[in-house]
């Protein structure tokens, strides 16, 4: 597992070679307080040796690593922009997402900055591959002898506390001046902290509500995938746990499959580190009576051979299989040695829509590097349109703590912790019933607790910043920690899923029926959500993309309908997900809390919440179009509301569309958009500031208004509680086409979607027939 980096600020490249040098001090991180020979720069800073860990010695020559060069976008401002906009309802952009060539030609390097870079480690002695399709990167093979010379630097065997023997550079990577701020980071010189997987098997008596030993019962008829005899004696045989079948029915997956959505012509990948027994999946896959496509895709030679251990990738491909048994999987699999290499096959081949990743390390371990180049690659998949479900980890507030190393300062999981990750936290279902009774998972040291927490790495992501107050993301425990940013920081789990061993899950793995649990269980359950979600037919063959946007919008209007809000601890059991204090922070409790972060979900209701911002074609029922009583005088609503909308002058060549809007209760308008039909074209800036105004009763109200195709964004310079919206001529026009049709004639109903965006929230969304 490589050292992950810390997140940058990236700038794009547009300087002299006379500056660069200095650029790529200021830009890069943490390099080197001097220059290496030669006109280089040193890039990052060494990994740290990990606490018990010894140098061995040099490492052997000719052991071949296998280097991953991380490029810098053409411009990661732009890219940060895009990434954000194109996941967020409401937003011009929202869902016009990027294929992997539109990606490279918009946000790639250039190709002269790639040819700079590969001319530059060749004439190091490097042997260099073929650039990503993306953009973003260049493969190198070297051995050792041959990486310490192209980077001035020694590579060493260190043995870990563990007695395992790793490999650790004793200086930062140094590079060429000229070429230096074109590369975001290398990658693959050290793998001294892995990755840990999030799966937690029982070190003690089940902890179920009810009996030790169940009795022996029948599946439940969900419509789905069914339980072999053989794993229902498993459950009497670990004394608890939970089937397929079971899960499916508590989440409600059972409305899907009775809708007959069981993720047909959808693919969902897994990030893993660890290779699997065929036959393990195939005995699972005979149990369930399903026979789903497993297709493996090996990243630098892929995990190794298998060496008696697949508890977590068999837990991820078999969650997999029994909650969305129609789609097909792809485990993107390589060596522990990071995952950025891994992911990056992921957004590069861009086939599947939604990938899990059980998977993580403490951000204190983290190294500087391959965190920004994830960060990095998942703002590519959320321009692509690509979902990261990823675990908070199993060690609660203290990510840090493993059995060997007991750290027990507070800290989070990453890539939990990136902001465009949805990061899964843990519940704990005592009873499977519809809805379930589902508590905070903290079954402390013994058998562990969800993680959660405050980033010490990134920013709060304008999704949480800006959530409704109502959703209580921001908090006293929103200051308890600093992220080297102003204002808030990154806070997790974004949601959550049942994961304690204790009420854990009935899997095949290692050749035997057992019980496991942990947020590896969590993260591919809302990976067949998703799944299931993008296969519906509310959706329409759109995608939902990176998730958290909407996962918080949702939240802010209809959080009890889409959710499970978990606001307790299970009796006697601790009220945060501390593992040793009951004193110390994430307190679970209502609405948003970093033990459960928004909660469970309420999967059917919550589909089709998504499917509505994701899908154009779905028609929201308006309120009335006329009210007599003006904006200012309306009554609170649960959601922002259109008092009126109009839409006149089209026969005669001038349309003018007018509608007025009222927030919620307490709340204010800040932004909206409108979707013009087609035949209404849109003027350019100019035109718009003559075109478009707003008002509050008579007096008018400061806009800025902006367009991009047919979609108009009006944001408020001042949040107003309600406001009357006027778009004329110059702002608007008719097409030729239009103008033809409706010349002499009656125009017909034109389709005009209003979206409002409240203070905190995403708002509301408007199809209305006009004419």
């Amino acid at each position: 597992r490589l050292p992950i980096a810390r997140p940058m600020r990236k700038l794009s490249v547009t300087f002299t070679a006379l500056l660069t040098g200095l650029l790529a001090s200021l830009t890069l991180g943490a390099v080197s307080a001097g220059a290496a020979a030669g006109g280089a720069v040193r890039l990052d800073a060494p990994p740290p040796l990990p606490r018990g860990a010894t140098i061995e010695g040099p490492a052997p020559d000719g052991e071949v690593l296998n280097l991953y060069i991380g490029l810098e976008p053409r411009d990661p401002g732009a890219l940060e922009r895009f990434a954000t906009t194109v996941s967020t309802p409401g937003s011009p952009s929202f869902g016009e997402y990027l294929t992997v060539p539109e990606f490279a030609q918009r946000f790639g390097a250039p190709a002269a900055q790639i040819a700079a870079v590969g001319t530059a480690l060749e004439r190091r002695g490097l042997e260099v591959g073929e650039p990503g399709r993306n953009g973003l990167s260049l493969p190198v093979s070297a051995t050792v002898a041959e990486a310490e010379d192209a980077f001035g630097l020694s590579v060493q065997e260190v043995e870990l506390q563990s007695g395992q023997v790793a490999l650790r550079n004793d200086r930062a990577p140094a590079l060429p001046a000229a070429v230096a701020p074109y590369i975001e980071a290398v990658l693959g010189l050290d793998d001294v902290t892995e990755s840990q997987r999030q799966s937690h098997s029982l070190d003690a008596a089940p902890l179920a509500a009810g009996s030790a030993s169940p009795p022996l019962t029948m599946g439940i008829p969900t419509g789905g995938p069914q339980p072999c005899k053989a794993a229902l004696e498993a459950q009497v045989k670990e004394g608890g746990g939970y089937t397929a079948d079971q899960i499916a029915n508590t989440y409600r997956f059972s409305d899907f499959y009775a809708a007959g959505n069981f993720g047909a012509g959808h693919k969902i990948a897994l990030l893993e580190f660890e290779p699997y027994l065929p036959s393990d999946i195939e005995t699972y896959q005979e149990c369930y009576g399903t026979d789903v496509e497993i297709t493996n895709v090996d990243v630098n030679g892929g995990p190794g051979p298998y060496a008696g251990s697949d508890g977590e990738s068999a837990l991820d491909i078999e969650q997999l299989i029994g909650l969305a048994p129609g789609a097909e999987i792809v485990v993107y699999q390589g060596p522990n040695e990071g995952e950025a290499p891994v992911f990056a096959a992921y957004v590069e081949q861009n086939i599947a829509k939604v990938m899990s990743s059980s998977w993580g390390i403490c951000e204190k371990q983290a190294g500087k590097a391959e965190m920004s180049v994830m960060d990095t690659l998942l703002q590519e998949a959320a321009a692509q349109g690509q979902s990261f479900f990823v675990a908070a980890g199993d060690a609660g507030s203290t990510d840090c703590w493993t059995e060997k190393d007991k750290d027990e300062d507070l800290a989070v999981d990453t890539p939990g912790s990136q902001p465009f990750a949805t990061d899964v936290g843990g519940t704990r279902i005592e009873q499977p019933t519809v809805p379930p009774v589902e508590f905070l998972w903290n079954d402390k040291v013994l058998n562990g607790a969800g993680g959660g927490g405050v980033s010490e790495h990134f920013p709060m992501p304008a999704y949480q910043a800006e959530a409704a107050p109502g959703v209580g993301v921001i908090s006293p425990l929103s200051t308890g920690l600093t992220c080297g940013f102003a204002g808030y920081c990154r806070q997790v789990p974004d949601v959550s899923a049942n994961a304690s061993p204790g009420t854990g899950y009935i899997v095949f793995s290692e050749k035997e029926w057992q019980l496991t649990g942990g947020t590896s269980a969590a993260a591919p359950l809302w990976a067949a959500l998703a799944t299931l979600t993008n296969a519906s037919a509310a959706c329409g063959g759109h995608t939902i993309g990176f998730a958290n946007p909407a996962l918080y919008g949702i939240a802010a209007t209809g959080y009890a309908e889409n959710f499970h809000d978990i606001t307790g601890a299970r009796p006697g059991g601790f009220t945060s997900n501390n593992m040793f204090s009951d004193g110390e922070p994430f307190p679970v409790g209502p609405n948003y809390d970093m033990a459960t972060g928004l909660g469970s979900p309420n999967s059917p209701v919550l589909a089709n919440s998504l499917c509505e911002l994701a899908n154009p074609a779905v028609t929201r029922p308006a309120a009335p179009a006329t009210v007599s009583a003006p904006p200012k005088a309306a009554a609170p609503a649960a959601d922002p509301r259109l008092v009126k909308a109009a839409l006149a002058g089209v026969s005669g060549g001038r349309p003018k569309l007018t509608f007025s809007l009222a927030a919620r209760g307490g709340s204010a308008l800040r932004w909206v958009s409108v979707k013009l039909p087609a035949g209404i074209a849109l003027g350019a800036k100019p035109e718009l500031e003559r075109g478009v105004a707003a008002f509050a009763g008579k007096e008018p109200l400061a806009i800025k208004a902006s367009g991009k195709g047919r979609t108009l964004r009006i944001q408020l310079t001042e949040p107003s509680p309600a406001a009357r919206f006027r778009l004329t001529v110059p702002a608007l026009s008719l097409t030729p086409a239009l103008e033809e049709l409706t010349r002499g004639q009656r125009p017909p109903a034109l389709r005009v979607v209003v979206t409002v965006g409240e203070e905190g929230s995403l708002g509301a969304r408007y199809p209305l027939s006009l004419g």
